[in-house]
């Protein structure tokens, strides 16, 4: 055993072996560096203990010491802080007099590093700006809270509603919305952690109140639309809203009104388990430290990303755990850019966790942008507004102009309801972007321009009438499509056409991914106007007998840079006049296989592409015809009503879509005086069971809605009391029919919705003695 002296073998320098009690026989000694630190934080000495486990420390060094410090080795040249044991001079004298300085295997474990790892992947949503309008609206309509039957002490059929709740989807359904997402490929992931103790829930919890409290001073800065106002005023700007912090939406704030609600109304027990079920109520009442960074990587070519780092054993106290929070940036114009800040939305994960770290910055930019996307010569149609196409329920083709048969769930979007509605009919102004591969641009193929066209469709799914062209007025003389490059430090706009190229005319210039860098909200192929009166369908007139809604053709068309039509290898001729040569390259179709998971692609094999879509521009019908008291119904223009406390209030409606599988619901609601608000109990519905098929519908009998008694609807909450409730004897009221239809254009949530009201009086009759 050495001495802890010097001696003359030694030149001056103490000896000294490092012994780990507990260490077992031939297992690996973790690598262990002795230092002497002095008061200034400055090392003196280093050196690395041998695999034996001997060191030496000079005397002369260990005077001027402050501290000696045993730990692994770290960066800098420095032991790593949260690995090291350390030792005041004197205290090390002590230990290592006999010259083996003995460390208990619960310090020396300290010493060993081990791997700790994070995982996930990246993407950035580009979502146009009416999905943020709903995500706006539908929070801000939830401001108002509703009170239960129970508090109302009347019919258990009662509910309260709002103008704004009425009218705007839920959160989940404006989330569902499948909008596209892109998978980012370049960028830098910063890890950051922090340790939170989470003690159980208990009832009557005192930490409750305090996260009601929380949740409501949220509520408070979230800007509210004015209750009852129809139609409501435009949203803000989402990202000047707590909605969104870093680029990321904030859970949190996002459900802040409705876990508010919730909290208020239900009983101890079940707001315990209210919290336990959701995790970011669960993390806002946990003690929780600073956040520290702890790594940083970079996102691989997949869009995911695996970040490792050496360090010590790290054990928790009962109750506590390890959280993390990432940061990715990117280079944006020369400029490091935040795209996506975990710890300013809140967004916390565990270790074992694989998130999906989604930026909706617009300036970010994904994989196919930075030249990572699939070469495969293939075609297919992307998108329909911002809505994937596999979601069209197209029949496949059947030649390159048509498709096979048709049924009743055919050309609707969503065949599978995800909360964005189920099987609805297109409208309006339709965009729709194909996707077109470099491989496309490789002189085998030389596909150049495309061109696109509508037809309508017969009950077999055959071509009937006259061809459309884009480019030929269809979209009402603006068939002009132009999108936006960036050209140095300008932005300069670039005409796809219509162009006449060769023999053919109405051509637009495929815009290609790597010639030019594309900007701006114009990132379509084709914006197909279905108000056009060529391809319209069914008129809204009133007055004419409905007619189901027409179905319709779109096919896309591929040309040369001579102009010249070109089909894919091994597919039939189109027929069509003109040139038309064979490429190598393919059609193909973006589906959902029925009952597996996923989607797919399948070969389209003919001289063009064809979906087909059904469109329906009608407006939903509503029109309260008479208002009921018990069995009496009247249409009077004036009317006052008198009746005893338990008799019944309704209404006689009519409330249909000319084709009622694009009926998304219909509702009525009431409001009581001026100033009537869930608050005071003076607003609520009539019911509508037959919601959402057509009610009263032509030539039919208008229908009747379920009713209310004159006591509930003339019940005021007084808030504060007490009494609690007062009911009075009369007020005026206003009632709202309003109808909905599913008609979308793939790229906005909202139903299109029409509205009839009435205002009447009820009064109370004193009961006869």
């Amino acid at each position: 055993m050495a001495a802890s002296k010097t001696g003359s073998n030694n030149e001056g320098r103490g000896t000294y072996t490092l012994e780990l009690v507990g260490l077992g026989p031939g297992a690996a000694r973790p690598p262990v560096v002795v230092q002497a630190v002095d008061a200034a934080g400055g090392v003196l000495h280093s050196e690395k203990v041998s695999d034996s486990g001997g060191f030496s420390l000079p005397p002369d060094v260990l005077k001027k010491a402050r501290y000696v410090v045993l730990g692994a080795p770290g960066d800098d040249n420095k032991v790593a802080g949260a690995a090291s044991v350390r030792f005041r001079p004197g205290e090390f004298e002590a230990a290592a007099s006999s010259g083996t300085l003995a460390l208990a295997e619960g310090i020396w474990s300290r010493l060993r590093f081990f791997w700790h790892c994070v995982s996930g992947s990246v993407r950035v949503c580009r979502r146009r700006r009416p999905w943020f309008d709903d995500i706006f609206t539908a929070v801000a309509g939830s401001f108002t809270e509703r009170l239960t039957a129970r508090t109302l002490q009347a019919s258990a059929r009662a509910r309260t509603f709002t103008v704004a709740e009425a009218l705007s989807p839920s959160i989940a359904e404006v989330l569902a919305w499948p909008t596209r997402c892109y998978p980012v490929c370049l960028g830098t992931v910063t890890v950051f952690r922090r340790t939170c103790c989470c003690f159980p829930l208990v009832v009557e919890d005192p930490r409750i109140p305090i996260l009601v409290r929380d949740l409501w001073r949220i509520t408070e800065r979230l800007p509210k639309l004015p209750p009852g106002k129809f139609p409501p005023p435009p949203p803000p700007d989402p990202f000047a809203t707590p909605l969104f912090k870093g680029g990321a939406l904030n859970e949190l704030v996002l459900n802040a009104p409705g876990d508010l609600r919730a909290l208020r109304s239900l009983p101890s027990d079940q707001a315990v388990h209210y919290i336990n079920s959701r995790a970011y109520l669960l993390r806002h009442i946990c003690l929780c430290g600073r956040p520290e960074q702890v790594a940083s990587g970079s996102i691989m070519p997949d869009g995911s990303f695996n970040i490792c780092w050496l360090e010590a054993l790290r054990l928790q106290q009962i109750n506590c755990h390890e959280e993390f929070a990432y940061v990715v940036t990117q280079t944006i114009g020369g400029t490091t850019t935040t795209i996506y800040d975990g710890i300013a939305a809140g967004a916390w994960y565990h270790a074992s966790d694989h998130p999906v770290l989604t930026s909706y910055r617009q300036d970010a930019f994904n994989c196919n942008e930075t030249g990572t996307g699939d070469g495969t010569a293939a075609v297919f149609l992307d998108q329909i507004g911002t809505t994937d196409s596999h979601e069209l329920t197209t029949p496949d083709a059947a030649d390159w102009d048509r498709v096979a048969a048709p049924n009743a769930q055919s050309g609707l979007l969503f065949p599978v309801d995800t909360g964005a509605g189920l099987l609805r009919n297109l409208g309006g102004g339709i965009e729709l972007t194909f996707s077109f591969p470099e491989a496309m641009k490789h002189a085998s193929v030389d596909a150049k321009y495309y061109r696109v066209s509508v037809t309508k469709a017969d009950e077999n799914g055959n071509p009937v009438g006259t061809r459309h062209y884009y480019g030929s007025g269809l979209n009402n003389g603006n068939d002009g499509l132009t999108w936006q490059k960036v050209s140095g430090s300008d932005i300069l706009p670039v005409v796809l056409g219509p162009n006449p190229v060769g023999t053919e005319n109405h051509l637009y210039t495929i815009p290609y991914d790597s010639a030019e860098t594309w900007v701006g909200e114009v990132r379509y192929h084709a914006l197909i106007n279905t108000h056009n009166t060529l391809i319209s369908g069914p008129s809204d007139d009133e007055s004419t007998v409905a007619d189901d809604a027409e179905n319709h053709l779109v096919t896309l068309e591929l040309f040369n840079s001579a102009g010249e039509r070109i089909r894919p290898l091994g597919v039939p001729a189109s027929g069509q006049p003109g040139t038309e040569v064979a490429k190598p390259f393919k059609f193909k179709r973006w589906f959902q296989p029925e009952g597996t998971p996923g989607d797919d692609l399948k070969d389209v094999p003919f001289a063009a592409l064809t979906h087909l879509f059904c469109w329906d521009n009608r407006t939903p019908r509503a029109k309260i015809t008479r208002l009921v008291l018990g069995e009496t119904a009247s249409n009077d223009e004036c009317q006052f009503l008198q009746a005893h406390g338990d008799d019944e209030f309704g209404i006689e409606y009519r409330a249909y879509v000319p084709d009622e599988r694009f009926q998304q619901a219909h509702s009525i609601g009431w409001i009581r005086g001026l100033g009537g608000s869930s608050l005071n109990g003076g607003v609520g519905t009539l019911g509508t069971p037959q919601s959402p098929a057509n009610v009263g519908e032509p030539p039919d009998a208008a229908g009747l809605s379920e009713t209310n008694t004159f006591e509930l609807m003339l019940t005021r909450i007084n808030n504060p009391g007490p009494p609690p409730t007062t009911i009075l004897d009369r007020c005026a009221f206003s009632v709202t029919l309003t109808t909905q239809a599913k008609t979308t254009n793939g790229g906005s949530f909202s139903y299109p919705q029409v509205q009839d009201q009435a205002a009447f009086a009820l009064e109370i009759e004193e009961e006869e003695p």
